[in-house]
């Protein structure tokens, strides 16, 4: 079942931009829908309003793909700049990692410092303590008792009436080992504080870190959404495009229809005039004078033969192919001639112009009557030479080439009718 966007918007609804897979999905029987016919209630006025809410849909397409793709872009600069954080924040948290392994791998070999200053100390307290022995076994007991009754090691030191019976050597090696082992204390302690800022600032900048892949996941799910809205809305101006295109076609049957509704008229006045003359003259004619309907311009039947409207190369055959352009037809009704710009484009034979006007797809174009069902078209022109209603010879300017309307370049679009279907005009020249 086609979908009308027209009929939609004449009874007032609106095509929603809705971004999801199932939406474009409908378009996909839009898209293959096969060509227009004209029929009865297609008047020329509902079809030039269709064609008029075509442009006007295809516009307002075309501006809400580029609103969107604008938000896009502007996404996308944010995400690169929050990309360019990210690995800022990431090179960071790898220096702090190797700044926390040093301090640790330092933190350890004080450790080991520490304990080797310990052993140092003890070493030193049992040497002392032999000579102590000694002390005793000549015979001071009054040092030992006081020694044995302090509270602690330092405290035997402390006791300053035992102070002059420590040697100098002794009491000098101690301090020393006390201040190194103290010291190294400190120092392990400064490390495990400097240790503690560097795992503190690494654990801030890993919350940072996922902050900003929370935002970019954000952003980047934002930027799909309007990824697909600029593609729905590409998708729909296109349709309004090929719908456009169709409706040019539309408007040159019509006018084709039309002119020959008028022809068949003209010639079924001419033969009632004949009439009415050969009963006013008593049954007789007169061919001694031209054919009628020359309008000193040529005549409006035509030979039958067709000739080139311009010489050049054929860049595009009749049938189907791919669309060179947006909004130009996948079913080729003709042959493009390549030329240069401005040449002049040539009746391909005698007949009557019906059509000379700009339409969106085929630009600047013209269309002749050439009787016996033939009909040609010709688009894309830069300028008109004739008007509707001309009477043209065969050869005659009726053109000038150019590459208006859906088009990839100068060149002339020629095509044929036969009893108002398209047919390859390669079987005419």
């Amino acid at each position: 079942m086609r979908i009308d966007l027209y009929k939609i918007k004449r009874k007032g609804m609106q095509v929603a931009v809705v971004t999801t897979g199932a939406l474009l999905m409908s378009f996909a029987s839009i898209f293959a829908t096969p060509g227009f016919s004209v029929h009865a209630e297609d008047s020329k006025e509902d079809v030039e309003q269709q064609k008029e809410e075509a442009q006007q849909g295809q516009a307002e397409a075309k501006a809400n793909a580029a609103k969107y793709q604008k938000k896009v872009d502007k996404l996308t600069a944010a995400v690169n700049e929050l990309d360019k954080q990210a690995t800022d924040i990431s090179t960071q948290i790898v220096q702090k990692k190797q700044e926390a392994e040093d301090l640790q791998t330092e933190i350890d070999e004080t450790q080991t410092k520490l304990a080797e200053a310990q052993v140092s100390e003890d070493n030193q307290y049992e040497a002392m303590k032999k000579r102590i022995q000694y002390l005793y076994e000549e015979g001071d007991v009054e040092y030992i008792d006081a020694l044995l009754s302090s509270a602690s090691f330092e405290d035997s030191l402390n006791k300053s009436e035992y102070v002059d019976q420590i040697s100098s050597y002794d009491q000098k090696q101690l301090d020393k080992l006390v201040k190194t082992k103290n010291d190294i204390a400190e120092y392990e302690q400064t490390l495990k504080d400097d240790l503690a800022d560097v795992e503190k600032v690494k654990a801030d900048l890993e919350q940072k870190q996922s902050d900003l892949d929370d935002v970019i996941s954000q952003k980047n799910a934002e930027i799909n959404k309007y990824s697909d809205d600029v593609a729905m809305q590409q998708a729909l101006a296109e349709e309004y495009a090929r719908q456009e295109s169709e409706l040019d076609d539309k408007l040159a049957e019509i006018a084709r229809q039309e002119q020959q509704r008028l022809e068949e008229e003209r010639k079924q006045q001419e033969a009632e005039q004949q009439q009415q003359q050969q009963d006013n003259n008593g049954g007789s004619s007169d061919d001694n004078g031209g054919g009628s309907g020359d309008n000193g311009g040529g005549s409006s039947t035509g030979t039958g033969q067709f000739i080139w409207p311009v010489s050049g190369p054929i860049t595009d055959y009749f049938g189907p192919r791919e669309s060179p352009t947006a909004g130009a037809s996948t079913n080729h009704m003709g042959i493009d001639i390549g030329c240069s710009y401005g040449v002049p484009i040539a009746a391909a034979d005698s007949g009557v112009v019906t059509v000379a006007e700009w339409g969106e797809s085929g630009g600047n174009y013209v269309m002749i009557d050439h009787g016996n069902g033939f009909v040609t078209m010709y688009l894309h022109n830069s300028s008109l030479a004739v008007s509707v209603g001309d009477v043209v010879s065969q050869g005659q300017t009726i053109a000038y080439a150019g590459s208006t309307g859906y088009s990839t370049g100068v060149h002339c679009h020629f095509s044929v009718f036969l009893n108002g279907s398209y047919v390859n005009p390669l079987d005419y020249l």
